[in-house]
């Protein structure tokens, strides 16, 4: 009984250094607290920022009412390159 009292002392000595222990620090400030600014890109920022060939093609598209696609290549292999879903290319 004797030592189940020394040691239930011990570890509340033990715990109370732990606990005044991280009472010694201040908190450190979260640097991101009060400067987060999320920006909301307009609409047309995708239509505004295409390549030069992407641009034509949706000119011709308008045009004509018709899907027109440039491309440098087969299908297969340019949704290769786009890393589009099940896109598989096998050189021939």
């Amino acid at each position: 009984m004797g030592r189940m009292v020394l040691l239930f002392f011990c570890g509340l000595l033990l715990n109370h250094g732990q606990v005044l222990a991280q009472h010694r620090f201040a908190p450190i400030p979260d640097s991101a607290a009060g400067n987060l600014s999320i920006r909301v890109l307009p609409q047309n920022f995708y239509n505004q920022h295409l390549s030069f060939f992407c641009q034509k093609e949706v000119q011709l598209q308008k045009l004509t009412s018709l899907p027109v696609f440039i491309r440098a290549g087969s299908k297969d292999y340019v949704d290769y390159l786009e890393k589009k879903p099940n896109a598989t290319w096998r050189p021939q």
